[in-house]
Formats: C-alpha cells, sequence, structure tokens
C-alpha cells in the first residue's frame, strides 16, 4: 500500500515537473483545458490537464 502511494506520488511529481509549468503559463495567457488539448499534444489525460487547470486557477484566485 505504502509503495503504490509513493509511485503515485512520485508520478504525480514527475508530470508537474515536466508539464505544469507550461501548462500553468498557457493558463496565464487565458488558455483554458480544451485549447491547451487542441493546440498542444501533450502526452497527458484531459483529466490531468484539467487538474492543473483547476488547481492554478484556484490557487490564483488565493494570491
Amino acid at each position: 500500500m505504502e509503495n503504490q502511494y509513493f509511485n503515485e506520488a512520485l508520478h504525480n511529481f514527475v508530470q508537474d515537473f515536466a508539464y505544469g509549468g507550461a501548462v500553468r503559463h498557457l493558463v496565464d495567457l487565458g488558455y483554458d483545458t480544451d485549447r491547451i488539448i487542441k493546440e498542444y499534444h501533450y502526452p497527458l489525460s484531459r483529466e490531468t490537464i484539467d487538474k492543473m487547470v483547476k488547481n492554478h486557477l484556484e490557487n490564483g484566485k488565493k494570491s
């Protein structure tokens, strides 16, 4: 069970490191999930991109 938790956390970290900055930058430029998927072919699921977008927008509102 602990190994599964670690693997999931590592996977999320690697995805965020590799693509998170780019996705957040595109959101700052006004892109939404659909536009990011249409114009950029990141090897991420729609769910993952949508989660990154929503998290960034939520964190941006708090700042």
